[in-house]
């Protein structure tokens, strides 16, 4: 069986990148954080440590990626980063927003059958083919 721990968030998650960006993209990353951190704190300074750490977590991330030997160790402790991205050549399939909707509604509703969980059927109303639903509709089964 082949597990990958979720639980942690990686170093690319934290800067917002993908993990094929530049060193450049990711100083671009950093620094867009590291400000908006700044303004939090200066807005919110109940929460002035929390931020700050926030800010370490970032300065951190963004050190790691940008030095090439730190980053070459990083991948290959963490391969599964790789596999977890959406790959340029799927990406024309998801520029139509109806296709995108499509492919979450298929995996939201194999996650719920493989947990055992009911399906909520869509309505007759929202289905383009109603030929083949034998779902029981009051409404609609007592207009004849």
């Amino acid at each position: 069986m082949f597990m990958v721990d979720l639980t942690g968030e990686s170093n690319y998650a934290v800067l917002g990148v993908d993990p094929n960006a530049g060193a450049a993209e990711i100083r671009e990353a950093r620094d867009r954080l590291v400000r908006r951190l700044r303004d939090r704190e200066r807005r919110e300074p109940g929460r002035r440590q929390e931020l700050v750490d926030q800010q370490k977590r970032v300065n951190a991330a963004a050190d790691r990626l940008v030095r090439p030997a730190q980053r070459e160790a990083y991948d290959r402790d963490n391969p599964h980063l790789r596999f977890l991205t959406p790959r340029r050549a799927a990406a024309p399939v998801f520029l139509d927003r109806q296709a995108r909707l499509d492919v979450l509604q298929r995996a939201v509703a194999a996650h719920l059958a493989a947990a055992g969980a009911p399906l909520r059927h869509t309505p007759d109303l929202d289905q383009p083919d109603a030929t083949a639903d034998w779902t029981p509709n009051p409404l609609l089964d007592g207009a004849e």
